[in-house]
C-alpha cells in the first residue's frame, strides 16, 4: 500500500462550534502517488484526540505516521 497517515494543524477557523470559530487538527490517509487524501479527512478539536486518532489509524492500517502538527 502506497500511503501514509498525516496529521496537520492547528488550522485556525477550521471548525465552528456554537457560532465560534475554533482551531482544528486534520488527520487523513494520504496517497504517496498524488499526495491527495484517500478517504475522509477527520477534523479534531483537540491535539490529544488528533494524536490518538492518527496513531490508531497508522497502527490499524500498518502505515507510517507523518506529523506536521503542534499543540496549541
Amino acid at each position: 500500500m502506497n500511503a501514509f497517515v498525516k496529521m496537520t494543524g492547528p488550522h485556525k477557523g477550521a471548525a465552528t462550534v456554537n457560532g465560534r470559530q475554533r482551531p482544528a487538527w486534520r488527520v487523513a490517509v494520504i496517497s504517496t502517488q498524488d499526495r491527495q487524501p484517500r478517504t475522509t479527512v477527520y477534523h479534531c478539536l483537540s491535539y490529544r484526540r488528533a494524536v490518538s486518532l492518527s496513531c490508531r489509524m497508522a497502527n490499524d492500517r500498518k502505515l507510517h505516521l507523518h506529523m506536521e502538527a503542534l499543540p496549541r
